[in-house]
């Protein structure tokens, strides 16, 4: 899946529906230049979370180079996206799961499905997507809920996500009319109650 233009398309549509003035990022105190992933040294640690926390002030290609230093710590960072699932801001934890995806342990789908109820809609999205990629089908319900979104971003990355992961489009198009997404809704949840079955 395209997880990089996901990250970029909604850290975009976040950034135009937010109405709160930015935030100035603190200065690092913390060089990130030589980052290295070595495990249980405090150094790592402290690298790790401070990346975590300037996740909130990042937009495009600044966020993106961040998430994949994230990533390119491996096993290391799980449990720190782990804890940034829970985080009070809708961008850290979409980055988290982004991150826990690209990392691809499955260790981190217990969490991900506890966070699959986000109250956000980009942050379940992006949650549901990387279940998929993580081998569980456990987010594919909230994919295909997306598909009727009222903003046609948010559609186009459920749909995005969906035939990335199974191959299928059912005649679905995020731009078509009312009438007919509905139509091509239908089978999607066809789909899904076929796919639930299969799980019983």
């Amino acid at each position: 899946m395209s997880s990089r233009l996901i990250v970029l398309g909604l850290a975009a549509l976040f950034v135009a529906c937010t109405s709160t003035p930015k935030e100035e990022s603190p200065k690092a105190e913390i060089d990130l230049s030589t980052d290295f992933p070595v495990p249980n040294s405090p150094l790592t640690k402290a690298r790790i979370e401070k990346r975590i926390a300037d996740l909130k002030y990042q937009r495009g290609v600044t966020l993106i180079s961040n998430l994949e230093r994230l990533a390119n710590y491996g096993d290391v960072v799980v449990p720190f996206c782990m804890d940034g699932l829970k985080s009070e801001v809708p961008m850290t934890r979409m980055g988290c799961a982004w991150v826990l995806g690209r990392v691809n342990n499955p260790a981190a789908v217990p969490n991900l499905v506890e966070a699959l109820g986000d109250d956000v809609p980009f942050v379940r999205y992006e949650i549901a997507s990387q279940l998929g990629n993580l081998g569980s089908r456990a987010g594919y319900s909230a994919l295909v809920m997306g598909l009727e979104d009222e903003r046609v971003e948010m559609r186009f990355k459920c749909f995005e996500a969906l035939q990335d992961l199974t191959g299928n489009t059912f005649g679905y198009s995020h731009t078509a009319a009312p009438e007919v997404r509905k139509v091509a809704i239908g089978e999607w949840q066809s789909w899904l109650a076929r796919v639930d079955d299969e799980e019983l």
